[in-house]
């Protein structure tokens, strides 16, 4: 928060009940985001293809660009 403020980067944090991934998307559409940055944490082959992960479903069902650091 400390070094957003110094860089004049807006910070929200918002909490909200559902679907992460719908949720984040949704909210990021309904706020008319430029660009959503999320962190992928690597679940692993095996359980990113069985369970999806939350960064991969909101890079295919977001309508701002998203930024997907490692």
């Amino acid at each position: 928060k400390q070094i957003a403020d110094k860089s004049g980067v807006k910070l929200e944090t918002v909490i909200a009940e559902g679907d992460a991934a719908s949720s984040i998307a949704g909210y990021a559409h309904k706020e008319d985001f430029d660009l959503i940055i999320i962190g992928g944490r690597g679940l692993g082959r095996f359980k990113e293809m069985v369970l999806g992960s939350v960064s991969n479903k909101v890079l295919h069902h977001a309508k701002c660009s998203v930024l997907m650091v490692k």
